[in-house]
């Protein structure tokens, strides 16, 4: 069985790049082969585009493809994988990988033009495979192709990363409005007369610019930018970390979520998308309402004045992903999907 992968390069920034180094770097199934299309760079962001389009067919021959597995978000990402969709010959598979954290919200902006092209270029596929059951609702109101549920997973350390030591308060990935970072500033400032030792540290780009302005316009000290993080750094940012805090307003599945809590770092972080499908609150890390300041910062005085349940959140974080989220089933997952979708062009 061949399978064309296509996405970002897998050495980019982001949730979706990430999905796609696991599988270059950890997919281990013998009948199973994986070739790997960059169809997006952002050093080369035109050149790459156009070779994708070029190429895509040229792969699909010579490299036998049974099945074109797309990596797909919003807005732009969507367009081009919609686009090069169409190149594939029909005797090939295709499947979308929805990645999306705001697909409703783009779909909703969309001109009725642009709403018909959507739903008509999903009910040309064989397959949408959505990262939770909140996710996959969504899409089945849109289009009448098979939609699967297949959650994010990651590798996961040998041994736990958790120190009760930490005073770290860390956020992985992009940066801005969408991730509740502005939110999180008015949090550390609430929070520094009652822990002052306690610092958030913001790893990763995005609106960098404007956190860094209100940081200085409103002098709150105990809040800097970490930058991005590359892989082998990440270990020892996990290790200074107490506590992974993401108060978003709208995610798929976050990669940074599972990574924290498979290392055994506890989170705090919001009811949207697929994360109440990961956390159980005061179980394996902590849910609040987005937008609510005030049970934030409840839950977070309480997290940092209870050692035991830090430990706690610790271990039954780390089991989660350990039990559900691991690199291993996931992969069997899309072996078992793969199959599905060829067989049921074959039935024979």
């Amino acid at each position: 069985m061949n399978i064309l992968m296509v996405g970002p390069g897998s050495n980019e920034k982001g949730g979706m790049a990430t999905v796609i180094s696991n599988f270059k770097q950890y997919f281990n199934e013998p009948e199973v082969h994986l070739f790997f299309l960059d169809s997006w760079t952002k050093s080369k962001k035109w050149r790459t585009e156009y070779l994708a389009y070029v190429r895509i067919r040229k792969m699909i021959h010579t490299k036998q493809i049974d099945l074109v597995h797309f990596h797909v978000a919003q807005k732009g990402s969507f367009f081009r994988k919609a686009l090069l969709a169409k190149l594939v010959p029909k005797n090939c598979r295709v499947i979308f990988h929805m990645h999306a954290s705001q697909f409703d919200l783009f779909y909703k902006q969309s001109s009725k033009l642009a709403k018909w092209w959507i739903r008509r270029t999903l009910n040309r596929l064989d397959g949408v495979v959505a990262l939770s059951e909140n996710w996959a609702a969504f899409y089945e109101n849109l289009t009448s192709a098979r939609v699967s549920v297949i959650p994010n997973a990651v590798k996961i350390p040998e041994k736990t990363l958790f120190n009760p030591e930490a005073l770290n308060i860390i956020t992985l990935g992009r940066v801005g409005k969408r991730k509740g970072s502005f939110d999180l500033l008015e949090i550390a400032k609430k929070i520094y007369p009652f822990f002052p030792k306690v610092r958030f540290i913001l790893y990763g780009d995005g609106e960098l610019e404007e956190i860094s302005k209100k940081i200085r316009e409103e002098k709150i000290q105990n809040v800097s930018l970490g930058g991005w993080i590359l892989a082998e750094e990440q270990e020892r940012v996990l290790q200074n970390a107490i506590l992974h805090f993401l108060p978003s307003y709208s995610e798929g599945l976050p990669m940074a979520i599972l990574e924290t809590m498979g290392a055994g770092i506890p989170n705090l972080t919001t009811k949207v998308g697929g994360i109440p499908e990961v956390i159980r609150s005061g179980e394996n890390s902590l849910l609040v309402l987005p937008g609510d300041l005030d049970e934030m910062l409840e839950k977070l005085l309480f997290f940092l004045s209870v050692p035991r349940l830090q430990n706690d959140l610790s271990q039954e974080a780390r089991l989660t992903v350990q039990k559900d989220f691991s690199i291993g089933s996931y992969h069997a997952k899309w072996v078992s999907l793969y199959q599905k979708t060829l067989n049921d062009k074959n039935p024979d």
